[in-house]
């Protein structure tokens, strides 16, 4: 009689394990889990980087191209990664997904009714589970924790929102809220928008960000369209940025480049302010409220990305946060 229930017992266990467990995302959705997940595929770069930091092992791979010399500041199992489809911001890639065999698709982002459908649309197209995670920047930990329990990497999870918690209650060390004007891109000339995700970093140092009329979380903007908005601060998100001001009489000539109120934010291997909107901002916003950035990028990317910063690597980051001088 024993022997028959051990033999129960044990038959039952395989089954034990594949029970899938109901999830709410960041949209309200209930989703269900497998138990034993091993191929996570991100829809996008903001939840390629959450995933890269949590689980790189599990991680089918980059959905945007990373150049060999960000892939140099992520650990091996992370830089070996190869490019996948994107599924954000695309047509139905049903086919591509499937191709990749995924347990669990993962999108981190903004949380919004289109984003909501996507998500669901994608799961009912391909019978793979898909959680939406909220990406806003007060959100971090908790979409650590919920990830880490998904994903049977809570020790790994609570490593990470403990750093998150930390750089979030970080005060800044000065009491102005300046007008602050960001771009990407090496022409300066995409702006971020007002009220939305990706200007999160400023939203939360309380900086009132400006930027031209116009629809979307990032708009076109001439020189002269800068000019009349008249920032207090610019913020290049861009390094190539350095460059074009060199250059460019009619840049030097806006308030703030010569009152010396320019920061570029360097982006290996992802951007201090965005690019993309994830975890990666965690450190533009420490920097941006005044804390060193020697120390933050030491402890940021040895406990976030798992890569401890050669020298050469420390100096090429702190090279291109010198000043701007007029």
């Amino acid at each position: 009689m024993l022997r028959r229930l051990v033999l129960a017992l044990l038959l039952l266990c395989p089954c034990v394990a594949a029970v899938a467990a109901n999830v709410a995302d960041g949209s309200g959705r209930s989703v269900s889990v497998p138990d034993h997940i091993v191929r996570v595929l991100p829809a996008g770069p903001p939840a390629a980087v959450l995933l890269g930091a949590l689980a790189p092992d599990l991680m089918l791979g980059w959905p945007e191209p990373l150049s060999p010399e960000a892939r140099a500041f992520l650990p091996p199992v992370a830089a070996q990664l190869p490019e996948i489809p994107r599924l954000t911001g695309r047509a139905d890639v049903t086919a591509q997904i499937e191709a990749l065999h995924p347990d669990l698709i993962v999108d981190y982002g903004t949380i919004s009714s289109r984003y909501a459908e996507l998500a669901r649309t994608t799961q009912q197209r391909t019978g793979i589970p898909t959680l939406l995670l909220d990406g806003s920047m007060a959100q971090i930990p908790n979409a650590f924790h919920l990830l880490g329990r998904v994903l049977h990497r809570e020790a790994r999870a609570d490593e990470l929102a403990k750093l998150a918690e930390a750089l979030l209650i970080l005060p800044a060390k000065q009491d102005a809220h300046p007008r602050v004007l960001c771009t990407r891109g090496a022409d300066g000339q995409t702006v971020i928008a007002p009220g939305t995700d990706v200007a999160g970093v400023f939203k939360r140092l309380g900086w009132e960000v400006v930027a031209p009329e116009g629809k979307g979380p990032f708009r076109g903007a001439t020189i002269d369209d800068i000019r009349k908005l008249d920032p207090d601060v610019l913020v290049f998100s861009d390094p190539d940025m350095r460059g074009t001001l060199a250059k460019s009489a009619e840049w030097r000539s806006l308030r703030a480049v010569r009152d010396g109120h320019v920061l570029i934010a360097p982006d290996l291997p992802f951007g201090w302010i965005e690019e993309p909107p994830s975890i990666n901002r965690l450190l533009g916003f420490a920097w941006l409220a005044g804390h060193d950035p020697k120390t933050l990028a030491t402890n940021f990317y040895a406990v976030m990305y798992g890569h401890a910063l050669t020298p050469t690597q420390l100096d090429t980051l702190l090279v291109e946060l010198r000043p701007i001088h007029p």
